[in-house]
């Protein structure tokens, strides 16, 4: 072979390569512009994304609010002795409550959601996921003081059943098993609604052996909380349910 024809050998040889590499060239661009579009569209679908649960959220949040200024004004304002003013509440409800349900109520700071101000989400919004509930209770704590909270729990929350319907609220439940005003109740009556109050769902007259364990259980709780000493509790273990009837 010839000088000359090696040379136009090594031409179109070079040719090619330069064809090659610069096809190299444009895929690896045109691949680098693809994923850039990808990212760009990833990047956009993420913030749509979170600008969508943010909104959610702070709906949420006001839902929340609204539910419990509506039933707080509702409390205050109630005439029929449904309600009770937790200030005209004897001190012993508000201390075996919180004994049996959440010792540290008033102790944890607002970013830590308190297992009261959940549950009282809970009575709102019983189907809200868990993250969803726990964002509306830090809302509420940021939002009212904790005696606030506690005053529309002790409203709000179920205390047992009466004939299979749930009794909102610790007043309406003095008179459903006691037929007697609040203020007029016995530590262990109060302590007898306050495990009702803490998940028991059954109707105190329809197994009184199970509410009499349920009612000592709390006031044993009150001893570890320092709300009663161990004779006092031990006192009012002794006494009976001394439930009203209930109606037919």
């Amino acid at each position: 072979m010839g000088e000359r024809t090696i040379r136009e050998v090594l031409k179109r040889r070079s040719e090619d390569t330069q064809r090659v590499l610069q096809q190299q060239r444009s895929a690896k661009t045109s691949g680098l512009r693809r994923r850039a579009r990808g990212l760009r569209s990833m990047l956009i679908v993420i913030v749509v994304i979170i600008a969508a649960v943010l909104a959610y959220s702070g709906w949420l949040v006001n839902q929340a609010i609204n539910r419990f200024a509506a039933d707080r004004v509702a409390n205050l304002t109630s005439g029929n002795n449904v309600a009770l003013e937790l200030h005209s509440a004897v001190q012993f409800l508000p201390d075996t409550l919180l004994a049996a349900t959440d010792p540290n109520f008033y102790n944890v700071g607002n970013m830590s959601v308190s297992p009261l101000t959940r549950r009282l989400v809970r009575i709102y919004f019983p189907n809200s996921p868990s993250v969803t509930a726990d964002l509306m209770a830090i809302a509420l704590q940021y939002t009212y003081s904790r005696t606030d909270i506690l005053q529309n729990f002790i409203n709000e929350v179920p205390v047992g059943l009466d004939h299979d319907r749930p009794v909102h609220g610790f007043a309406a439940a003095g008179q459903v098993y006691f037929k007697k005003p609040f203020a007029q109740l016995q530590p262990q009556d109060v302590a007898l609604l306050v495990a009702l109050a803490t998940g028991s769902t059954m109707d105190p007259r329809a197994d009184p052996a199970r509410a009499l364990i349920l009612r000592n259980a709390v006031l044993q709780q009150d001893v570890e909380q320092q709300v009663l000493n161990q004779a006092q509790a031990n006192l009012f273990k002794k006494t009976p349910l001394d439930l009203a009837p209930g109606s037919p």
